[in-house]
């Protein structure tokens, strides 16, 4: 049997297969002195105690047999939390022994079953869980006592979620003395977004046609996968040298949506990949200092382009298919409020059943354009405690980046309704550079044995200068069926009546528009932070500081259009747009005219001075330690109307054990923000609690987890927006018209709480269970009468069960239940409910040895 399960370890670490446990519980594992469920000293610590593979007496075989094993397990894919997880280990594995190894294996083979009621999108955003069988987890570790490994002297490989699950992860370390070190891992995600109130129109259902988009128009269904791989060589050696090596790709289908008189969806297959490259040389020649050198390289490459989704997608959103008297299909956008003229004030549909061509719709649209972006850095680093009262560490690193689009594309075909323009072209190049410049220096001096003045110096600078080279071409017709017209001499010659001239409106935008823009940001940034610590006793310690930060924030914006406009169906309206008045704007000889327009020229400077109040302890004893400190800021600028002048920090952290087998502990952290300027208003607050409780007695047959988490976010500042119909009252500051003034106010407290319990009723037997509930209420200024609170005011609860039977020493059958309960306490709004609820019941034998 052991021989079998030597060979299936082969070939599943050959293949790479991958599993994980059932629930994110660390389940019980008697101590060693419980007789039922002691164990004797597994065989890798009989060998590293220098003794031969060890004989075992009666005695402790029956003990052996009667052992309970660690069922802890990783981050649980059917629970999608990781609350309770641990990862899987083969730590109290028994393990074999061979000539030159000690071999621990686990393996968990089993299977899911799943069903669900409610939103199917909000399930497969937030559990993804099918049924089918499953690679449930496989761990390998092989450990050389001697160090005689041909290859390697320790290797672990481990592995969850294969199968079918969401999330599948593979890792692997190796090393072999003090030649080299190894590790790689892999990970896959399925990353699936469907949450309907998601950049949703939320329709009216008084319209005509009343049409609902009862799926996230933003949603995404991508797959993400993540590869690394680093390599150490001489790692205990006076020169290191470090290879690594990462990859993430996404891969999928996302939606996002175009404006062009409507908001029509657009379809996006997806494909970015980013690729990350490292070298590093740390010499040690010098006592107790180290000296490293680093070379990183990425690269990204975005293949993502966009169109115009068939009627049979666009369906799936709830938008249907429309068709114009031609049989040309017609996509109406995704807000339909014919009472707010979107996508036309007057009926969309005719007496015929035909799309009324003088609405807003899409016939066609696709976007394009791939980026290349390159990131070479150089880093130098150093850390020395040479000197007996002085520590020093440093930093510098320098980047010169590229992001380039070489060609940029976009498509349209439709009617926008307020210019006729019936179709556009754009193309063009963009391409920027960023070159940065980072580094800090800290120095710690001990001026006595309980006195220290820590010091830490960090600058960091960029500059972005980018350009982009865009030209639009438009062309306009009366409505979706005109085909529209071409400008040239010989079809519209003066006076410029001609059917076959351009249809344009007095509203009508340029019919060509060159666009050249340069911009450049650059930053710079200094702070430098000092700390005096004392330590009164071993146990208590406290530190005062102050920091001090200058930034230098600069944007220069050059962007001057040409626009051209030409003439027709009259002469008089190409002194239309940047050409009016006429009198100011003459025709060139053949009926066009030409503006130069500045659309956003100039220079934006901000210095921002901050300081900082740090003050904070720590003290401890032989069952109990706390940690607190507390920051104050102030800041004489901003850039953002929510970025706050005044800040302050507390946090504390406190661990109490009064036994042996309870554990205690509590996190507190508030945050307080102010910005009093008159026109913005800003305050804020967040205000965090956690407690935590762990309780194993180490004779007993339970263990019991407790945790709670509140918090608690506001936001308050001034505002301004357009609405229509007024829904509030002009407030106090001036906005200018059309403009209202408001008081825009966000709150919400959440309320975490879940707990653990494992019981051993018999020698084989192990039962857990374990709940967790997440309840939120909150509010915000919702401009849109019909709009849910939705995800501001929801409960969540995560009931799980499980049952684990020792069949021997290496077998073991479990059986596990986890229940997803999703319910938003608001009316769903205008959109699919978004509750929904669920099981996964989860069966497998895990092999241990």
């Amino acid at each position: 049997m052991n021989r079998q399960l030597h060979i299936l370890g082969t070939w599943l670490s050959r293949l790479g297969l991958v599993g994980m446990g059932l629930f994110g519980l660390t389940l019980f594992a008697q101590a060693p002195n419980d007789t039922d469920g002691a164990q004797a000293p597994s065989p890798a610590t009989a060998a590293n105690q220098g003794g031969a593979k060890p004989t075992t007496t009666p005695a402790a075989k029956n003990r052996d047999e009667l052992r309970q094993p660690v069922l802890g397990v990783a981050v649980d894919s059917a629970r999608k939390s990781d609350v309770l997880a641990t990862w899987v280990t083969t730590e109290h594995n028994p393990g074999e022994t061979t000539a030159n190894w000690v071999v621990k294996q686990s393996g968990e083979f089993g299977g899911r079953i799943t069903n669900f009621t409610g939103n199917p999108g909000t399930w497969d955003s937030m559990v993804n869980m099918g049924t089918g069988p499953r690679l449930l987890e496989y761990t390998l570790q092989m450990h050389s006592p001697a160090h005689t490994g041909m290859l390697f002297d320790d290797l672990l490989f481990s592995n969850f979620g294969y199968g079918g699950d969401p999330n599948n992860v593979s890792r692997i370390r190796a090393q072999k003395g003090k030649l080299y070190s190894f590790n790689a891992s892999f990970r896959r995600d399925q990353n699936v977004f469907d949450y309907n109130l998601l950049a949703n129109p939320l329709n009216p259902f008084v319209s005509s046609p009343s049409i609902q988009i009862v799926q996230s128009p933003h949603e995404f269904l991508l797959t993400r996968r993540m590869s690394d791989a680093n390599l150490t060589l001489f790692p205990v050696g006076k020169i290191r040298v470090k290879l690594g090596w990462s990859r993430v790709v996404n891969e999928g289908t996302s939606f996002s949506s175009d404006h062009q008189g409507t908001e029509a969806p657009v379809q996006q297959p997806t494909s970015n990949t980013l690729d990350i490259y490292n070298f590093e040389v740390s010499a040690r020649f010098i006592p107790r200092t180290s000296l490293n050198y680093n070379q990183f390289f990425t690269f990204y490459k975005g293949d993502t382009f966009g169109f115009l989704p068939s009627p049979l997608t666009s369906s799936i959103f709830g938008v249907p298919g429309f068709t114009l008297s031609n049989g040309v299909p017609v996509n109406a956008g995704l807000p339909v409020n014919t009472l707010a003229n979107q996508p036309c004030g007057f009926p969309m549909i005719l007496g015929t059943g035909f799309y009324n061509p003088a609405c807003n719709g899409f016939t066609g649209y696709f976007r394009n354009g791939n980026n290349r972006n390159t990131y070479p850095t150089e880093q130098f680093s150093f850390q020395s405690n040479y000197w007996k009262h002085v520590d020093l560490s440093g930093r510098l690193n320098y980047t010169d980046a590229e992001a380039n689009t070489p060609g940029i594309s976009e498509l349209y075909n439709g009617f926008t309704s307020r210019n006729r323009v019936r179709s556009s072209n754009l193309a063009g190049s963009a391409i920027a550079h960023r070159t940065s410049l980072n580094g800090d220096l800290a120095a710690t001096f001990f001026v006595t044995d309980k006195f220290r003045i820590v010091d830490t110096f960090r600058y960091d600078s960029f500059r972005t200068p980018g350009s982009w080279a865009l030209v639009t071409a438009n062309f306009f017709g009366a409505n979706l069926l005109a085909t529209p017209n071409v400008f040239t001499p010989a079809t519209c010659p003066p006076p410029f009546t001609a059917a076959t001239c351009p249809q344009h409106s007095a509203n009508s935008s340029a019919d060509v528009i060159i666009d050249p823009r340069n911009d450049l940001l650059e930053q710079s940034r200094a702070a430098n932070t000092i700390y005096l610590e004392y330590d009164f006793t071993k146990r208590v310690k406290a530190h005062i500081g102050y920091r001090f930060t200058h930034r230098e924030i600069t944007q220069n914006m050059d962007n001057a259009q040409i626009q051209i406009f030409f003439p027709g169906p009259t002469a008089a309206l190409a002194n239309r747009g940047a050409c009016s008045p006429a009198a100011a704007h003459p025709l060139n000889p053949d009926g066009t005219c030409t503006a130069e327009v500045e659309i956003d020229v100039g220079q934006d400077f901000f210095k921002i001075n901050t300081q900082s109040a740090l003050i904070g302890f720590a003290a401890r004893n032989d069952k109990f330690r706390i940690m607190a400190d507390a920051e104050f800021n102030w800041a004489d600028n901003q850039i953002f109307r929510i970025t706050p002048r005044q800040a302050q920090e507390y946090r504390v952290r406190a661990n109490y054990k009064p036994q042996d087998w309870v554990n205690l502990g509590a996190v507190i952290r508030i945050v307080e923000d102010r910005n009093s300027t008159a026109d913005i208003g800003l305050r804020q607050h967040d205000y965090s609690f956690g407690f935590s409780g762990s309780f194993a007695p180490a004779e007993a047959r339970w263990g019991l987890d407790l945790n709670y988490d509140y918090n608690d976010v506001f936001s308050r500042t001034n505002i301004c927006f357009v609405s229509t119909p007024n829904l509030a009252p002009p407030g106090v500051i001036g906005c200018g018209a059309p403009f209202l003034s408001g008081v825009s106010t966000y709150s919400d407290t959440s309320n975490f709480a879940s707990g653990a319990l494992t019981l051993k009723p018999w020698k084989r037997v192990t039962l857990g269970a374990g709940y967790a509930i997440t309840s939120t209420n909150g509010n915000t200024l919702i401009l849109n009468p019909i709009a849910p609170t939705g995800p501001l005011s929801y409960n969540y609860h995560l009931p799980t069960a499980l049952l684990s039977v020792m069949i021997n020493q290496h077998l073991i059958y479990k059986a596990g239940w986890n229940y997803y309960d999703y319910n938003e306490k608001s009316a769903s709004g205008p959109t699919l409910p978004r509750d929904f609820r669920g099981n996964t019941f989860t069966l497998s034998l895990r092999y241990t040895m």
